[in-house]
């Protein structure tokens, strides 16, 4: 049985819509955009330090652990990662390392800004930060699985399409940021937790999904629910959740890469920078990222804290301003300029209760569809 591909273009972004058999759909998808993933993945700052780092001695140990450990949990999804490789003709070990960087203790960067609205109205809005090396890289992917619900993300080519910015045909909507765990847990990869995420019906059902499958690294998510306007943060981290429901008495909150609910010292700095020598020599802690990295996203987080909340039910005008409007010190924009070595190539604002999604591409092109539709990847 073979997939049937689709190409289209949305707010500046190529939009790729698969529709097949789950084996014939990652592997064409990785036939199709293979120029695509071998450009991310050598353009990964980290690559080098990660075959390093896992050739042999502990950092192999730990790697053959949590590939053990994702195998036993997720093996669908492992599954779907090994054929996108297959169909890409590159080494799945490469595409296994990439997508577990952030369970392995390695630094992974900082990047993303989340925000969720919930009073009369209810909203979850994303900026997804990246470096620009993959600027006209990132895509959207609809996935049309044959017996599943069909799924919209932002795609990094390479990854499982789970770590971005997630629509569903159950009505669900999140935001992912991506957390620096200082020891991760023995436990599986977040991404393949992510990927599975997809085909809750509920948002309750995500919230169990989330709070009983741990995982190895820290991803932040920020949900929504059409069918009820819930929104909801969950902090997973090294085995460890916090769930916070946004309402009315503090109806926007946000998140970006550092905890804000469970404890500090789970994503709390490492002493040793985080550069590719101190990884490929050994030297490194185990939570070792730079202090800078970590700080930015304070600052993001400052900037977020000092917004006043606005008296009318905002519109998404005013997530796009606040999400795009500056970069620091005003604001939480990526543009890659000076120090700040990411820029943001996406910015997506999901209105929950009028079913709507507004989509904004790196070069400021924006186009708003009907919700069921875009998860659907359906052009209206």
């Amino acid at each position: 049985m073979g997939a049937e591909v689709r190409e289209q273009e949305l707010a500046g972004l190529r939009w790729l819509v698969l529709s097949g058999e789950r084996s014939a759909v990652f592997r064409t998808l990785g036939d199709t955009t293979r120029a695509d993933i071998r450009a991310v993945q050598d353009a990964l700052p980290e690559r080098a330090a990660l075959r390093a780092r896992t050739a042999d001695g502990p950092g192999r140990a730990r790697a053959e652990r949590l590939l053990r450990r994702t195998e036993n949990h997720w093996p669908v999804q492992l599954a779907e990662l090994r054929e996108l490789a297959a169909g890409a003709d590159v080494p799945f070990h490469d595409l296994l390392l990439a997508n577990l960087r952030g369970d392995l203790g390695t630094a992974d960067g900082t990047g993303c800004t989340d925000l969720g609205w919930r009073r009369t109205r209810s909203r979850v809005a994303h900026n997804e930060d990246g470096a620009p090396a993959l600027a006209g890289r990132l895509m959207l992917l609809t996935l049309r699985i044959d017996g599943e619900a069909p799924v919209t993300v932002q795609w990094y080519p390479g990854f499982l399409p789970a770590n971005t910015f997630t629509a569903t045909g159950h009505g669900l909507v999140w935001g992912i940021n991506h957390l620096q765990a200082t020891t991760p847990a023995d436990a599986p990869g977040r991404h393949f937790v992510a990927r599975a995420l997809q085909q809750a019906r509920t948002l309750d059902e995500a919230l169990h999904h989330l709070t009983t499958h741990p995982t190895a690294g820290g991803f932040a998510y920020t949900l929504g629910e059409a069918a009820t306007g819930r929104v909801v943060v969950v902090e997973s981290v090294a085995g460890r959740t916090a769930a916070h429901e946004v309402g009315p008495r503090a109806p926007l909150q946000w998140h970006t890469n550092h905890l804000r609910r469970l404890p500090a010292v789970l994503d709390a700095p490492g002493i040793a920078p985080a550069t590719g020598e101190a990884f490929a020599t050994g030297d490194a802690t185990e939570a070792a990222r730079s202090l800078g990295q970590y700080e930015e996203s304070v600052a993001r987080g400052a900037v977020l804290d000092r917004l006043d909340v606005p008296e009318e039910e905002p519109g998404a005008d005013w997530f796009l301003d606040v999400l795009t409007g500056a970069p620091l010190p005003h604001g939480v924009h990526r543009t890659a300029a000076g120090t700040d070595p990411l820029m943001t190539l996406c910015t997506a604002v999901a209105d929950l209760t009028e079913d709507r999604i507004t989509v904004r591409g790196t070069d400021g092109r924006t186009a708003t569809l009907p919700l069921p539709a875009y998860a659907r990847g359906e052009l209206v």
